[in-house]
């Protein structure tokens, strides 16, 4: 039965106020506010960005291990451009990293049931082996902890170079992975929905899974040195009705039914 437009626009404002929308759980999401907590170093550039400052006669860096703030573990860096190498933050001029084996987390309460949705943006980078540059692909997944260990997968996914080839560059021959474009490219990602319940903590996870690395003998000699670029991740809950409210929009959605009946009537 197709309701008419009034009841229809109705029935919709109730929903929407039993089933609020919110995007505020996480904190940071950016990394911005945790790199000025932790000093993250930086030079200034005359359009007021804050590039990472060089930490030795030979390279770049201005990583640093996260260690304290709203994120922890992993690592945070500022956008760093020079000729072979290197990216851009999506926004801001900070940007999250995981590499290895690493994880990175941040804890938070859920106040209410409520279904989950997390978004993201992730890349690759050129990484420095032996004579040349070269960027590969990156394997991670993230995960939901709740403080009862019960673990929800939200996704896996693999991180690649914008723009640019995912494979040795032995020739160090230079392509678009170190053209502007390609620094500043980002992959948006959606993960699947999860649940989460009042009164429960839960532990966001972004864990790298750089492959294990063997020697001829078939010795684990440690892990390919593999990284993925992390920035702008956002929450966004939608709050589950208690069944009180259900009952109690029922309630309110067979009496405009029936006053309608009357009319008719």
């Amino acid at each position: 039965m197709k309701l008419p437009s009034k009841l229809a626009l109705t029935i919709a404002t109730h929903l929407a106020l039993v089933v609020p929308a919110n995007a505020t759980t996480l904190l940071d999401g950016s990394f911005e506010n945790q790199a000025v907590s932790q000093e993250n170093p930086f030079y200034l550039q005359s359009d007021g960005s804050k590039w990472g400052a060089a930490w030795s006669n030979w390279g770049w860096s201005s990583w640093q291990n996260n260690f304290a703030g709203a994120w922890t573990g992993g690592a945070i860096a500022r956008t760093e451009d020079f000729t072979t190498g290197w990216k851009w933050a999506r926004t801001g001029d900070v940007m999250g990293i995981i590499k290895d084996r690493q994880t990175m987390s941040q804890s938070f309460l859920a106040t209410e049931d409520a279904i989950g949705t997390l978004s993201w943006f992730d890349s690759n980078r050129n990484s420095w082996r032996e004579h040349t540059w070269f960027g590969r692909q990156n394997e991670y997944n993230v995960t939901l902890v709740d403080n009862f260990g019960n673990t929800q997968l939200i996704g896996s996914y693999t991180s690649e170079v914008f723009l640019g080839l995912d494979s040795n560059s032995w020739t160090n021959a230079p392509d678009d992975r170190f053209t502007l474009a390609g620094k500043q490219g980002w992959f948006a990602r959606t993960g699947t929905s999860f649940t989460l319940i009042s009164g429960r903590t839960y532990t966001l996870n972004f864990n790298s899974l750089s492959p294990f690395v063997y020697d001829s003998f078939g010795n684990l000699t440690g892990v390919d040195d593999r990284t993925t670029l992390l920035d702008d991740i956002t929450l966004t809950t939608t709050a589950v009705p208690e069944p009180a409210s259900i009952v109690a929009l029922g309630i309110g959605l067979l009496s405009i039914l029936r006053k309608r009946t009357v009319v008719r009537a």
